[in-house]
């Protein structure tokens, strides 16, 4: 069967549209995983912890052996000694995505507080830098999960070339 004029053009345009949904098919898992990260630091410094212990898969544990309610414990802890908690998502890397759903993930997260936080933009204090290992699981078709975290206090030196570029736009001549 041969297609002339219209017929022939709304193919055309329904095969375009198809290769179009494939290719254009949303956000990629990076991308994903990437905004789950920077929603649990956004969570975390609004000192959210119900919103963030909806971020940690029921398996979780820490390298500690805590699970997610005995690591937010943790985090709560932190904030609620200190006032004024501001945190910022530096560089992060995400590795493969294996068969089984799950992906690593080393960010680093710059975090100051209270009268530091105050002082930051007068004598370019730009606070505690922390390095996170994790996993992170697949929940569904657009959804992450942590299930695993290990964390260390690092310095400035030590920050991944990405992170010191976001540290140089947040202050700049740094």
């Amino acid at each position: 069967m041969r297609l002339g004029g219209p017929a022939r053009l709304a193919a055309l345009a329904t095969a375009l549209t198809g290769v179009l949904v494939l290719a254009c098919g949303g956000p990629s898992d990076e991308t994903r995983i990437r905004a789950l990260l920077e929603e649990a630091t956004v969570r975390a410094e609004k000192r959210d912890i119900a919103g963030l212990r909806e971020l940690f898969a029921a398996e979780y544990r820490d390298f500690q052996g805590r699970d997610a309610d005995g690591t937010l414990r943790l985090v709560k802890d932190h904030l609620d000694r200190y006032r004024g908690v501001v945190l910022h998502l530096l560089g992060a890397r995400v590795g493969e995505i294996g068969t089984d759903g799950v992906a690593s993930v080393e960010c680093e997260i710059a975090m100051s507080h209270g009268a530091a936080e105050v002082l930051r933009k007068l004598i370019r204090f730009t606070g505690e830098y922390y390095r996170f290992r994790m996993e992170v699981r697949r929940a569904g078709p657009a959804e992450w999960r942590f299930t695993y975290a290990e964390w260390e206090s690092i310095g400035l030196e030590g920050l991944f070339p990405e992170s010191l570029d976001v540290l140089r736009k947040l202050f700049p001549g740094l």
